[in-house]
């Protein structure tokens, strides 16, 4: 692990309020106890600290700081002169040390030990903004808050306001509760009167301080001081316990610059219905402020159904996905937000609605408002429980929410491919689900000592196809057209709608020596759009639009749906084209496959099949992987993908539909991260390969599967080295067909048994290298002593990562270089040696050199032999790598629509529309 990327996950979980427990990995959710993703964490900790940057913050007190996330960004805004921070002792202990080592911090910052009630000796009138961030949660009772908030007001400069954070919604409680019951193996099929009265029992157990929104309301009529109550919901784009329950609230003294209470309403349903007609009302009669009402708040949906269902003995008491009633929330926020609108999202009328209020700044004055929530008048005294104060243990049946302490023990996992910036001799990032755990086994496993350092399955040296993947699936077509390939989608129909679309993006200049950008949630949608690009012979390029994206080649399409249509901004020269979800699906009218006369140029051997943007470079991955598939007997596999797929679930993808595989997509039946629930649905749908899912579920389905003595595969590694591991009934887990790893020594020879070495990876999963990079392609890409086919050659990638067998036959990754790594030596010297295409690699000067490479430049130090090192790919891919001018838009089929509110290379369509050939 990096400590950058450390540093970074304690950061983000130390933003998010507690309610439940840490665990070993970090946060863990309320519904499965597994970790919450960091990108999730991250989203939460941004958006936190952007609702305080609305407020004045010269002078800023935090209460209850923690490890300091929201306190350090802070203290770096130009803005802010003074932060006062108070906490426990061992938290500003911590934070001391921190300040102190930090110029910055070390001027701005003052820490003091104190509770969240105790005031005595800070200066009053003093602050522009104080912060309570996820610490209300744990006070005792409604009383504490009030007294809390009591002390604090006198501390606010005139003007000021006071920031409450990380709120629990009292008025959701049932719902939240029903949402984590159901989330159990087979709660869904037990007693409905059982599960009632769990669901109250926890509510009523509740060990936290939930709020109704309608208190704040409430207590400013009795605190003369606060003149303004702004409460909102969470932005961001995932959809989590976080965000589905938890808000904020903003008490100002300061006069409101406007009233939102009675604010023009137009109901949800009425005449805004999507996302479009809201833009369309906006555009089209620039109201100075406008709430939309009413909307149904698409994050809980699932779960408030099912809590209404408890009461129904006629429906089901499951979380099955509903029909979508509206838009995720910050679909519609940011849409308002493309036309220059403000979008506060707030509560609305009812606990499963929300109210979006949109303010255009320059009809509306800045300055703190109120009434953003239309609250109802209650009394104080019913806008709260009270929480339990037993302490019983917290088992799997009856534990608490999530606790997410600010404290709380950071993941000891890095995402993958979170490498530094470049350097010479940087290790490769902890890979995702590369081998099986090392939980024991609930029955004796026959145990055998792996012979050498290499790591492989059977039938390693079948012949590579010389097919590529469009001709491939075109084959499979051909044999099993009406075979289900995904769930409603046959073979020949997914065939012909990617005809459909390859014949669009050919209009617009993609094919090979381009890219094409996707971002599709959608199964189906990716899988037509990723075989309508294989078919131009472009290389693909999925992104995920809600992540920060690395720099990647330029492309000249974008196929996106409508939310990544929303986040990711327009590229210069490139075509954009929207899925519509909404527009119902058309058969298609025709077939029309695409042959070279309608490409560019013929596809080469040597074109990549898709680009991964990374921190080392961009990753160029041929089709090998896919071709390596071909050669297997069909796979049923399971879509086990949130949101938007990478580049490995896209190889993945492309490997079943090549060999005849079923694709099958769990509903919401079936809890994705729970692993014996999951196993089970693989069975009952006969799926053996799994695609996508956490890496700790995947690691426990194999080890169930293990325990079972069921075949399960799984992939996953880096995008410069991916392995598909196998578990074989009666074996130990092995790569699949085609894969292999190796454990060298320093002279790249394999360890002996139960030794650990440098590990490399080889065989079908390795890329064709950095585009753009001959230094960092020639310094990891490197020649393959073991693997070169019929007199040929063949390239390993090496990781950076020290690695062993374990005695069961798993392949255990380490973390940093072993101890005699010749490229961590800053003493080894070493050549340049060459193939016959071209390819240009580093290679110890003490290593033998292997069959088929001649040296180009002899022994010399690390950093001279960089010089001389060269890859093929910069000659092939330097068009990726060019804003060219945009090459003119052709005229667009009669059943592809221009968008209204789009540029004019922005065109709407679905992927099952007919296209209609223009001359």
């Amino acid at each position: 692990m990096f400590d950058s990327g450390l540093n970074e996950q304690r950061d983000a979980l130390a933003t998010v309020p507690g309610d439940g427990l840490a665990g070993p990995t970090g946060p863990v959710s309320s519904y499965d106890a597994l970790p919450i993703p960091p990108a999730h964490l991250r989203e939460w900790r941004d958006a936190t600290l952007g609702r305080i940057r609305e407020l004045p913050r010269r002078r800023v007190l935090e209460i209850g700081a923690g490890t300091g996330t929201l306190l350090t960004r802070l203290a770096r805004d130009a803005e802010v002169r003074t932060c006062f921070a108070t906490g426990s002792s061992a938290a500003v202990a911590a934070l001391t040390a921190r300040v102190e080592a930090d110029p910055v911090l070390r001027e701005k910052v003052r820490l003091e030990c104190r509770d969240a009630d105790d005031t005595h000796g800070l200066p009053t009138g003093y602050f522009d903004t104080i912060v309570v961030d996820s610490v209300v949660p744990s006070f005792p009772d409604l009383a504490h808050l009030r007294t809390v908030v009591e002390r604090l007001l006198p501390l606010l400069a005139p003007g000021g306001s006071l920031f409450l954070g990380g709120l629990r919604n009292l008025d959701l409680a049932h719902c939240f509760r029903t949402g984590t019951a159901l989330a159990r193996p087979g709660a869904a099929r037990g007693d409905r009167e059982a599960l009632r009265r769990r669901v109250d029992r926890e509510v009523a157990e509740e060990r936290e301080l939930l709020l109704s929104p309608a208190l704040f309301d409430a207590l400013a009529r009795d605190l003369p001081a606060v003149r303004a109550v702004d409460v909102r919901v969470q932005r961001g784009v995932q959809h989590n316990e976080l965000t589905r329950y938890r808000y904020d609230a903003v008490l100002s003294t300061a006069e409101p610059a406007a009233d939102l209470t009675a604010a023009p309403r137009a109901r949800w349903g009425e005449e805004i219905t999507t996302a479009a007609t809201l833009a369309g009302h906006l555009r089209a009669r620039r109201p100075a402020v406008l709430r939309l009402a009413a909307v149904p708040n698409r994050r809980v949906h699932d779960e408030y159904a099912a809590m209404q269902s408890l009461f129904n003995p006629l429906e089901s008491i499951d979380l099955a996905p509903q029909d979508a009633p509206a838009p995720a929330p910050e679909v519609l926020c940011r849409a308002a937000e493309r036309l220059g609108y403000r979008a506060l999202p707030t509560w609305g009328e009812r606990p499963d609605l929300l109210d979006i209020v949109l303010l255009d700044p320059e009809q509306v004055p800045a300055g703190p408002l109120t009434g953003v929530y239309a609250a109802p008048v209650v009394e104080t005294a019913g806008c709260a429980n009270t929480p339990a104060t037993d302490h019983r243990p917290a088992g799997p049946d009856v534990g608490p929410p999530v606790r997410l302490p600010k404290d709380a023990a950071p993941s000891a996992r890095t995402a993958p491919g979170t490498l530094p910036s470049h350097t010479v001799r940087a290790a490769a990032p902890a890979p995702r689900a590369l081998s099986a755990p090392t939980a024991t086994a609930a029955r004796p496993v026959t145990r055998t000592r792996p012979a050498t350092g290499i790591w492989a399955g059977a039938d390693t040296d079948a012949p590579p196809s010389e097919a590529n993947v469009a001709s491939l699936f075109a084959a499979q077509v051909a044999r099993a057209p009406e075979a289900l390939a995904l769930p409603g989608l046959a073979y020949a129909e997914l065939d012909a709608r990617s005809d459909l679309l390859a014949h669009a993006l050919l209009e617009h200049r993609a094919g090979p020596g381009t890219c094409v950008l996707t971002a599709m949630s959608s199964p189906a949608g990716f899988a037509v759009a990723a075989l309508a690009v294989v078919k131009t012979g472009a290389a693909l390029l999925p992104v995920d639009p809600t992540l920060d994206l690395a720099e990647a080649p330029h492309p000249v399409v974008l196929l996106l749906d409508e939310m990544a249509d929303l986040l990711l901004p327009a590229v210069p020269g490139a075509a954009r084209l929207v899925r519509d979800a909404a527009a119902g699906p058309l058969p298609p009218a025709g077939h029309w496959p695409v042959t070279d006369a309608d490409r560019l140029r013929p596809p080469c051997p040597g074109d990549p099949l898709l680009v991964v943007p990374g921190e080392d470079g961009t990753v160029a991955v041929g089709g090998e992987a896919v071709a390596a598939a071909a050669r297997t007997a069909p796979a049923d596999t399971a879509w086990l993908v949130r949101g938007y797929p990478d580049g490995d679930a896209a190889i993945g993808l492309l490997s079943a539909l090549v060999c005849g595989a079923r694709v099958h997509v769990p509903d919401g039946s079936v809890s994705r991260d729970v692993p014996h629930e999951v196993l089970g649905w693989l069975h009952r749908r006969g799926a053996r390969m799994v695609l996508g899912g956490a890496d700790d579920v995947l690691g426990a389905l194999l080890a169930l599967a293990r325990a079972e003595g069921a075949a399960l595969s799984v992939s996953g590694g880096w995008a410069e080295g991916r392995l598909v591991v196998e578990q074989v009934p009666g074996s130990p887990p092995r790569p699949a067909p085609g894969y292999r790893a190796y454990l060298l020594d320093a002279l790249l020879r394999p360890v002996g048994p139960g030794e650990t070495g440098s590990l490399y990876i080889a065989g079908a999963g390795v890329a064709q290298g950095y585009a753009g990079e001959p230094g960092a392609d020639g310094e990891r890409f490197l020649p393959d002593p073991f693997g070169g086919q019929g007199g040929g050659t063949a390239r390993m990638w090496r990781t950076g990562r020290a690695a062993r067998l374990d005695e069961d036959g798993s392949l255990r990754v380490l973390d940093g270089p072993v101890h005699d790594d010749p490229f961590t030596d800053e003493h080894a010297t070493f050549v340049v040696l060459a193939d016959a295409t071209g390819h240009r690699a580093l290679w110890p000067a003490t290593a033998a050199i292997p069959e088929g490479w001649c040296e180009t430049h002899g022994e010399d130090t690390y950093a001279p032999c960089l010089d001389h090192l060269h890859s093929p790919l910069d000659d092939d891919l330097d068009d990726l790598f060019q804003t060219s001018p945009h090459p003119g838009i052709h005229r667009a089929p009669t059943d592809v629509t221009h968008r209204r509110d789009a540029p004019t290379t922005c065109l709407h369509l679905t992927d099952d529309e007919p296209f209609r050939r223009t001359p």
